[in-house]
């Protein structure tokens, strides 16, 4: 019994550790790409996602389909942690999206290199829709090797472009292009440093957001964990598999204890149980009392004297003559 208890309590466990790795992995771990709105640790950008859609009348949603596929409609979309050399891959989108009212956001990061003795960097200037990027490279020294770090200073080739402080912003077909550079939007830096006005001022009038993850390398491939994620059904499938614990519980544990005195206890093989087997089989239950008696008759020259001299009392229905045998059984012989 107590075997059985603790292979049902392992089962819980177990599935409860599957569905909190599958968390792990999947929001709190390294499973997505740096700057992923699904990542919650420093490098990603769920905090901003989460923020967002905790605000009246907003709607955020998550792009995992190639960018050819984003509707162009009046709306913000978000390519996070593209670099110089992604933005002329962007551009066809970027124009489609403008032509039907999108506010388009390209985020271009701060790069870390490490840089071994003897070699240099290897970045170097862009120019985008008339907009110029200069890389600005500093660091440090760690261990014999250079730390770099490059931010990229933007300037304005088309007076089209208004610079501020850290972007780069201008009107496009019916919408906007906003070039943003830094890490503002990673969970560590909203954490340590948050400036609401600047964000919304960021992305516009808009309410309807919208993270192209598939720019990250993020895609939908389906499956079951991913459908029990999005849909939140984290402790509807921990209920299922409580059920299913108790199920195979009940199913290996008898309904009532045997008991103890019981005929069925003897070892397989043995007389009383081939004869309660016997009975079953070929006697009905409203013959068995008869069947009884007249067995019990036939047997005069087994009982003892003081027993067989007794045997003519019993008369009447078989349940009563049942019950003058047993009171004849119990009884013993006088001296």
């Amino acid at each position: 019994m107590w075997a059985k208890l603790a292979f049902a309590a392992l089962l819980l466990v177990f599935g409860w550790s599957l569905l909190d790795l599958a968390d792990a992995a999947y929001e709190r771990g390294n499973a997505y790409p740096r700057w992923s709105s699904l990542r919650a640790d420093a490098e990603g950008t769920k905090l901003l996602h989460d923020s967002l859609r905790k605000l009246p009348s907003w709607m955020v949603l998550r792009h995992f389909t190639p960018e050819a596929k984003l509707p162009a409609e009046p709306s913000v979309i978000l390519f996070l942690s593209q670099s110089p050399d992604t933005l002329e891959k962007l551009a066809a989108t970027v124009d489609r999206l403008t032509a039907g009212g999108a506010r388009v956001l390209v985020n271009i990061p701060e790069q870390r290199k490490t840089l071994r003795k003897g070699s240099k960097t290897e970045s170097e200037p862009h120019d985008w829709l008339g907009l110029h990027l200069e890389p600005k490279a500093s660091g440090e020294l760690i261990e014999g090797d250079f730390e770099e770090h490059i931010t990229w200073k933007l300037q304005a080739k088309d007076p089209a472009w208004k610079l501020g402080d850290g972007f780069a912003e201008r009107p496009r077909g019916r919408g906007t292009i906003l070039v943003l550079t830094g890490n503002e939007l990673r969970n560590d830096r909203l954490r340590s440093s948050p400036n609401g006005d600047r964000l919304l001022r960021l992305l516009g009038p808009s309410h309807r957001v919208v993270f192209a993850e598939s720019t990250l390398g993020v895609a939908d491939q389906g499956g079951i964990v991913s459908l029990l994620r999005r849909a939140g059904w984290g402790p509807a499938a921990l209920l299922l598999l409580a059920a299913a614990a108790l199920y195979l519980w009940r199913a290996a544990t008898p309904l009532l204890p045997e008991r103890a005195d019981s005929i069925l206890r003897e070892e397989p093989g043995g007389g009383a149980t081939a004869l309660a087997q016997l009975l079953r089989k070929h006697v009905p239950p409203s013959d068995l009392l008869a069947t009884c008696l007249e067995e019990w008759k036939k047997s005069a020259g087994l009982l003892p004297r003081w027993q067989t001299n007794r045997k003519t009392e019993l008369s009447g229905p078989p349940l009563t003559a049942y019950r003058k045998m047993q009171q004849l059984l119990r009884e013993k012989p006088t001296l």
